[in-house]
């Protein structure tokens, strides 16, 4: 939702405001017998107005929040991305550190799945993955042919995919299947969605954001009522809204009884 529309909803709420202070100004001509009927009305329309109008703001507001803070703020955000092996990686990451905005990307840890092995190639694997290539730092090897690697940071994750790869079919005659290499890209605030929509537009699947701003805007989310409040407290302010325009000739006369005194 973009400025111009949230501009828009809060106008027309008020719109509806003054529709239900308006209704309140008519119990002269109505009859005051009616102003169970108007304070009703006023409830109802502040609700409905709370459910159309309101909601869709209050559900944008934390990407507002975030937003503000990702303009503002002088700290990187962090991206994590799974990029498949099946691309060129190392030109991928080439061309997305020339990207605007992007300070640093790196390798952290990669994804092979493979075929189904015995517990005791599991111990094998286990036992042999860091004599494979020392620059692997921790390992998760399932026998359901799923591998997960961390590798030192900045290292050329291409280069253990091919290694570990071929020392699986040379050793135990196992295919690996599919394999993902997990990126992580160090950005700019203000060039956080551009980074992130470059990366979707590549069919790269985007895994997390991290950093000041999305923990800021997360924790302005997590602080805000719950929104059943939000549509109740507008069916209140439209019923007080009625109530203000039954009783504003009493208002008026009670403010100018009041500055009367003072003076």
């Amino acid at each position: 939702m973009d400025t111009l529309t949230v501009i828009v909803m809060l106008a027309l709420f008020i719109l509806l405001l003054g529709f239900i202070f308006s209704a309140g100004l008519m119990t002269p001509v109505i009859g005051k017998k009616n102003i169970f009927f108007v304070i009703f009305i006023g409830f109802i329309a502040g609700v409905i107005g709370g459910i159309f109008l309101i909601s869709p703001v209050y559900d944008e507001l934390p990407f507002i929040v975030r937003n503000i803070y990702m303009s503002t703020s002088d700290v990187n955000e962090t991206i994590t991305a799974d990029v498949s092996a099946g691309k060129d990686i190392l030109r991928f990451m080439d061309e997305l550190s020339a990207q605007d905005g992007v300070e640093a990307v790196y390798s952290e840890g990669i994804f092979l799945k493979t075929d189904r092995f015995s517990e005791s190639r599991k111990r094998i694997i286990e036992d042999k993955i860091s004599l494979i290539d020392p620059n692997i730092t921790s390992w998760q090897v399932h026998t359901n042919g799923t591998i997960i690697l961390q590798v030192k940071k900045g290292h050329n994750p291409v280069r253990t995919l091919d290694t570990l790869s071929e020392w699986l079919m040379y050793t135990g005659g196992i295919n690996t299947r599919y394999s993902a290499v997990h990126l992580v890209v160090t950005v700019r605030p203000d060039k956080v969605d551009s980074i992130v929509s470059y990366l979707q537009a590549r069919d790269v699947v985007v895994t997390g954001i991290k950093g000041p701003a999305e923990e800021k805007a997360a924790a302005f989310k997590a602080a805000l009522p719950d929104k059943s409040n939000i549509i109740l407290f507008c069916g209140f302010l439209g019923m007080l809204t009625g109530i203000a325009g039954v009783f504003i000739d009493s208002i008026i006369a009670f403010i100018g009884k009041i500055r009367g005194r003072e003076a």
